[in-house]
């Protein structure tokens, strides 16, 4: 029996992450400096653990309702309404989530239907291309490049609409360049979504890691955008969660009202311990992610002066997340075929540029959620292996 043809062709061929493919093969080796995976390298706050611990003790272990506590989306609802400046109802229009991933699945199984036409950036996070091939949706891709410091342009948007055009991406800060989208540049897609009423899927994941002088605007907060946005958030990179699984999104009622089924269908509700601690971390004190943050600022900054300094790699200090994006294009090879190099003879990781989409090749993800002591032992490794190119 040919067992494949009776599956799901959709998600059979749906492409798996190239990020996950350095990451496993990595995790299997010693004595590797780990700049692939994204995700913070501190604990996760001492008031947040704790708040998790005291839900245990208290038996608050049994199912909750689906969309996630009441309590919680209270706490999301004012964070919304003071950080993002931006006003939604806790009882009808936010959801809480399986990570920023699962808000991504479930925004856009609400919207998508087959044939429908998707535009994301490109370079962009895997996610966004293996969740649209499952919806039999087409991605539609507008190139971010380095000289605009990996910003979404509003005309390279508006060569991209056609009738089939359903939702514009916008991921801000930008895995994978670490491009902070501009206020000036959101109000110009937001114009284009208003004119064609499409709707915007807007990727805050890295919303509080600003590391630069551009300052971080929700879209959805910009006039007219409210009806329109599905705005994603998530607590993994802010409070250094990326195991817990929780994120969230926010949209307005007729939108949230099938977003809320699809997770429910999907995984009934978040863990109750972790949706306590949740409410601990949204609520609790903030030194913690802006400490986090200061420390990013110095680790990207030596990280990129350490790769400028080999002459033959070039890259921007990011503005946002934890992310360089360097441009290997001076060393004639293909960046997956670097990116392996390097791990073998230099024993440092990071993602090849061509994980990313087509425009991420002749670029390397290098992410710097790493200790100063290991980014500078890396930065020499690095620069005595491209000598050897």
């Amino acid at each position: 029996m040919d067992m494949k043809s009776k599956l799901n062709m959709d998600v059979v061929n749906a492409p798996m992450s190239g990020i996950r493919k350095i990451a496993d093969s990595v995790a299997q080796m010693k004595g590797i400096i780990r700049f692939d995976l994204g995700e913070p390298d501190f604990d996760t706050p001492k008031h947040i653990r704790e708040a998790a611990i005291k839900a245990i003790h208290d038996g608050f272990s049994h199912y909750t309702v689906a969309p996630g506590i009441v309590e919680l989306r209270k706490a999301i609802a004012e964070k919304l309404k003071n950080d993002n400046s931006m006003e939604y109802d806790p009882e009808t229009e936010i959801c809480v989530t399986a990570g920023g991933a699962g808000a991504l699945y479930c925004g856009l199984q609400s919207i998508v239907n087959p044939g429908d036409e998707v535009i994301i950036p490109d370079p962009a996070w895997p996610v966004y291309l293996g969740i649209l091939a499952i919806l039999e949706a087409k991605p539609v891709f507008v190139t971010i490049k380095e000289k605009d410091k990996f910003n979404m342009l509003p005309s390279e948007v508006e060569k991209k609409i056609t009738p089939k055009t359903k939702c514009i991406v916008v991921n801000s800060p930008s895995n994978p360049t670490g491009g902070v989208m501009s206020e000036e540049n959101l109000r110009g897609i937001s114009e284009i979504a208003k004119r064609h009423e499409i709707f915007v899927f807007s990727d805050e994941a890295y919303e509080k890691l600003i590391l630069g002088g551009t300052k971080h605007v929700s879209i959805g907060s910009l006039p007219g955008m409210r009806d329109l946005t599905i705005n994603q958030f998530t607590l993994s990179k802010t409070y250094a969660m990326t195991g817990w699984r929780l994120g969230y999104c926010a949209a307005q009622k007729d939108i949230m009202a099938p977003i809320r089924k699809v997770s429910l269908y999907s995984i009934t509700h978040v863990s109750s311990i972790v949706q306590k601690a949740a409410v601990a971390a949204i609520t609790g004190p903030q030194d913690c992610v802006k400490e986090m943050v200061e420390e990013f600022k110095v680790r990207g900054k030596i990280l990129a002066d350490g790769l400028n300094a080999t002459g033959k790699i070039s890259c921007i200090v990011p503005e946002g997340a934890f992310y360089v994006f360097a441009n290997i294009s001076q060393l004639n090879m293909k960046s997956e075929e670097f990116v392996l190099k390097m791990i073998k003879e230099a024993g440092v990781s990071a993602i090849n540029g061509s994980s990313f989409g087509a425009s991420g090749e002749g670029y390397v993800r290098f992410c710097f959620a790493n200790s100063r002591e290991n980014i500078k032992k890396a930065v020499v490794k690095i620069q005595d292996f491209v000598k050897t190119l």
